[in-house]
């Protein structure tokens, strides 16, 4: 399954919320993403429709077994990118953190696989 950068940053507001409070609800991901509730409403019904989350209105939001599996590498991949950039490059936490969102959606499995090797062997090496 192919999807948009728009969803995958949804997915993975939810799986991140998700780790912080027991239910995530449209509100809490329109403050997190920064964006209406409208907008939320949207990508939530895509996400529904690709049966990546359970959704009833006004209630809270779960991640189905495919919606957690895409989620959990999505996330992944932005703490590979979050980890290369602020530990090996040094840049500024805050900055290495939203520039690693951007990164994650620009490569392919294989690019990340090789950069979660070369990361961790020059981390183990540094040691």
């Amino acid at each position: 399954m192919k999807l948009t950068i728009s969803s995958e940053e949804y997915l993975n507001a939810i799986y991140t919320l998700s780790l912080q409070t027991s239910s995530v609800r449209i509100t809490d991901i329109a403050n997190y993403l920064n964006v209406q509730k409208s907008s939320v409403n949207t990508a939530i019904n895509n996400l529904k429709e690709e049966e990546l989350i359970h959704y009833e209105k006004y209630k809270e939001i779960t991640l189905t077994e495919k919606g957690l599996s895409c989620a959990k590498y999505i996330y992944k991949r932005h703490e590979v990118f979050k980890k290369f950039l602020n530990e090996i490059l040094k840049v500024d936490e805050i900055l290495a953190d939203k520039e690693a969102e951007q990164l994650a959606h620009c490569v392919s499995c294989h690019t990340m696989a090789k950069l979660e090797t070369f990361i961790c062997e020059l981390l183990k090496n540094k040691e």
